[in-house]
């Protein structure tokens, strides 16, 4: 890792897909864009290990939540969630480039990510925050998943055949209980593949 970027040079940032064939070029296109802009531009450790690109700094999630102002995210919704997920405790806002097959959540198509970019960056654009769950299953007192979710949470039967027995209870305080296959509670921004 090189020195901290001097305190006018903010950071951005990039994470790519994995196995997402000719993806060098595009990438090679937001570094120059960014770079030129002023930025100084990491690359998320699996990604670097991915691209192979020398002369970038590889940074681990926690590292990109205490330097980035933004990330961008190249890939599909999956990418997108996967991300979400890991940046939210440190609140770095994500831009989304499809480079996936739905893109309901990276909505920037590749042949515009340039000069949406830059209307971003420009700030010519609008922010939007999205909810957040915190999900524990319990299972005689003890939590035996857990995790936090942009979209939803799914809690299913699992292998065995038969329903399951669910109470559900929301920051504390019982809500319902129910006999099914399963449960889904979804957040405002949704499942995509639900959606479908």
């Amino acid at each position: 890792m090189s020195a901290a970027p001097p305190e006018s040079q903010k950071t951005i940032a990039l994470v790519v897909r994995h196995n997402t064939l000719g993806i060098e070029e595009p990438v090679a296109g937001i570094l120059a864009f960014l770079r030129g802009a002023g930025y100084r531009v990491v690359l998320e450790e699996s990604t670097a290990a991915h691209l192979a690109m020398d002369g970038i700094d590889a940074l681990s999630i926690a590292d990109i939540g205490a330097v980035a102002c933004a990330a961008v995210v190249m890939g599909g919704d999956g990418t997108m969630l996967g991300l979400a997920r890991q940046l939210a405790p440190y609140d770095v806002p994500l831009i989304g480039i499809n480079q996936g097959r739905l893109g309901f959540m990276t909505d920037i198509p590749i042949d515009r990510m340039i000069p949406v970019l830059g209307d971003i960056l420009a700030g010519r654009s609008t922010a939007e925050k999205r909810t957040l769950l915190e999900a524990k299953v319990m299972r005689d007192g003890v939590a035996i998943a857990e995790g936090l979710a942009v979209n939803d949470v799914v809690v299913s039967r699992g292998a065995g055949a038969g329903m399951v027995e669910l109470k559900v209870e929301v920051d504390g305080k019982f809500m319902y209980a129910q006999r099914s296959d399963g449960l889904i509670i979804s957040t405002p921004t949704g499942s995509t593949a639900y959606a479908l």
